[in-house]
């Protein structure tokens, strides 16, 4: 590799990783909505990185939503209202366990309401013989990791993926981001309770083959069953 290349690169690790770290900390709400960012030399420092390095950072999180920059005003972080939810990062940035909000929790489960009951009944009545192969492959790697919650659910995010892709409407497809998301920061709810994540095994094991055998009526209503139970335990986390 040319040292041109090398710079090249390693600028772009910069960005990278500023982009990822300015993002966690504006979904975890170290810097709120509505917010100034420091100026643009004190952040660099504290990010250390090189001002270019930043400026470009600042651009992607712009195109996210997440901030805006103006003269005399400094660079503040947006309204949540405004940032782009759907875009796979910023979902990603609200996935962390220990700082996910539990209203936006409630949100995608509200958003799973709408989506993938209809997504369940459709892949019943189209899935190919390879997405069933697929779904019904990825519920016995749910079941054979059982014991590891780590495993389970990377299997759990790729069955729903694969439900999801079943339908062969490459728009629903694409909502895996979100779902992604809500499964990563609420694998440990289910994962603390022996019993609850043997009944979700179970839920998942009658979708699976409610899918399998193309009825499609029983997938929507399998899949309305385990969101209500999701919410449920969301609700539960809210503070009264």
């Amino acid at each position: 590799m040319t040292d041109s290349k090398a710079r090249k690169s390693t600028s772009r690790g910069q960005v990278t990783a500023v982009v990822s770290i300015l993002g966690r900390q504006i979904a975890s709400k170290k810097f709120p909505e509505g917010s100034t960012l420091p100026v643009e030399q004190t952040l660099a420092d504290q990010l250390g990185v090189g001002r270019n390095a930043l400026r470009e950072a600042v651009k992607v999180l712009s195109g996210k939503g997440l901030i805006r920059t103006a003269p005399r005003s400094g660079t503040k972080v947006r309204p949540r209202q405004d940032w782009n939810m759907l875009d796979p990062d910023v979902l990603k940035w609200h996935a962390d366990p220990e700082s996910a909000d539990v209203q936006f929790m409630l949100d995608i489960t509200e958003m799973r309401h709408i989506i993938e009951p209809q997504a369940a009944q459709l892949a019943a009545e189209r899935a190919s013989r390879e997405d069933v192969a697929k779904i019904l492959a990825l519920y016995d790697d749910m079941e054979a990791s059982d014991t590891d919650s780590a495993k389970r659910m990377e299997a759990d995010i790729a069955f729903h993926a694969a439900i999801l892709e079943a339908t062969h409407n490459i728009v629903l497809a694409n909502f895996k981001h979100a779902i992604s998301t809500y499964l990563r920061a609420h694998s440990h709810v289910v994962a603390e309770d022996q019993q609850l994540a043997r009944d979700d095994l179970d839920r998942h094991r009658a979708l699976a083959w409610a899918i399998a055998s193309g009825d499609g009526h029983k997938a929507r209503k399998l899949t309305e069953s385990m969101l209500q139970i999701n919410r449920d335990l969301m609700r539960s986390r809210v503070p009264s």
